[in-house]
């Protein structure tokens, strides 16, 4: 293995191991503490909403948009300048993503109008779906030419066909035409542009905020179980502990900074637990190994010896991994900026977490292992 660091070099980290673990515990308490009371800023993956990105041909300054944005409510925090890209601005609004009521009414109007008051039978918009409605009506059945017709004078209305008999759909325009609206008609000099609109509604936005948590306690579960299996009691505990830390003290930071907690967020999370876990089965793997050759070795100075053996391996793997996060960082665009962020923190604390908790944690359980054997029940082997 290439040695980063000179042999000479050896470090007494299980010395420490006390300061090290109150602050951690001071830390995760802090972290926990913030995303209960403060909350994380939730985006609209995760409570429904709409996004637009748009940029501007002419050059653009951040309070003239806000300032458009403003005659629809819309706040300034909800207009923000997308990193590396020159007038161009992401605008958020949380909540209702569908149509208003008035373009409803002027689509039931125009329907009534071409086919009589008693034609619709229903008029349903579905919210998960955002803009869309479907209408069910009485009678024989209708052309969608003829339909589309009817609302021929709505432009921004389209009509699309339905499995179901006598039942269409309408897309009607929601809040990313209402912004696009409201910037063409403010600041048309300036020549906006729609690159981008996505809508989520409430309800699949809290779905995905629950899918979310659920995948990161099954994923931890299943990796107590794979490193319990692969070593032993006294390992496992010290590798899921220091996965709980990571996430934790991850989410924490960004909460603290107010940055937006989405599914790039989770991703970079599920991300950060496999690689948290692969560092500290490399410094478990070395205490193992150690634990063979020198079965009578004071147990502290072996995980220390192997923490150190360890130690230019878990710098070069987290530098090498840096490096080639370093691109999305700079210029993966906001959703690859969010994930980079968040893994470039979690690895941090994934390498202090290895050699402050995970392999401490291991010295006291094997100190204390006939008792907490007997504990449960079970007769130690020795």
């Amino acid at each position: 293995m290439m040695e980063l660091l000179p042999k000479t070099l050896y470090i007494d980290f299980v010395a420490k191991r006390h300061f090290f673990a109150a602050l951690s515990a001071l830390s995760m308490a802090a972290s926990l503490a913030l995303f209960f009371i403060v909350g994380p800023n939730w985006s609209i993956d995760f409570t429904g909403g709409t996004e637009v990105e748009v940029h501007f041909e002419e050059s653009t300054d951040i309070g003239d948009v806000r300032r458009a944005m403003a005659s629809m409510g819309v706040g300034e925090d909800a207009v923000q300048a997308v990193s590396g890209e020159a007038s161009t601005y992401l605008v958020r609004v949380q909540g209702a993503s569908g149509a208003n009521e008035a373009e409803v009414a002027r689509v039931k109007s125009a329907l009534a109008a071409a086919f009589g008051p008693d034609w619709i039978n229903e008029f349903r918009v579905d919210a998960e779906v955002g803009t869309r409605a479907a209408v069910l009506y009485n009678g024989p059945a209708v052309q969608g030419a003829a339909i589309e017709a009817s609302l021929a004078g709505l432009p921004e209305v389209r009509v699309q066909a339905s499995p179901e008999e006598n039942t269409f759909y309408v897309r009607l325009p929601g809040v990313a035409e209402q912004i696009r609206d409201a910037l063409t008609e403010q600041m048309a000099a300036k020549k906006p542009v729609i690159d981008r609109a996505d809508s989520v509604g409430p309800k699949v936005g809290g779905n995905l905020r629950e899918a979310g948590l659920v995948s990161l306690l099954i994923t931890m579960g299943l990796l107590l179980v794979y490193v319990a299996i692969r070593f032993d009691f006294t390992f496992a505990p010290g590798a899921i502990l220091c996965l709980f830390h990571d996430a934790i003290l991850t989410v924490g930071v960004w909460v603290l900074f107010r940055q937006e907690f989405g599914l790039p967020m989770i991703s970079a999370i599920l991300t950060l637990v496999g690689y948290s876990l692969n560092d500290t089965i490399v410094v478990y793997d070395r205490i193992r190994e150690n634990l063979e050759k020198y079965r009578k070795a004071d147990l502290g100075k072996l995980i220390n010896d192997s923490i150190n053996q360890t130690l230019s391996r878990t710098i070069i793997t987290s530098g090498a991994t840096a490096l080639a996060l370093l691109p999305f960082l700079f210029l993966g665009g906001q959703v690859l900026n969010q994930f980079a962020k968040a893994m470039l923190i979690g690895m941090v604390f994934g390498s202090y977490s290895t050699i402050y908790i995970a392999s401490p944690l291991m010295l006291l359980l094997k100190e204390n292992q006939d008792r907490l054997l007997g504990l449960l029940g079970v007769k130690s082997a020795a």
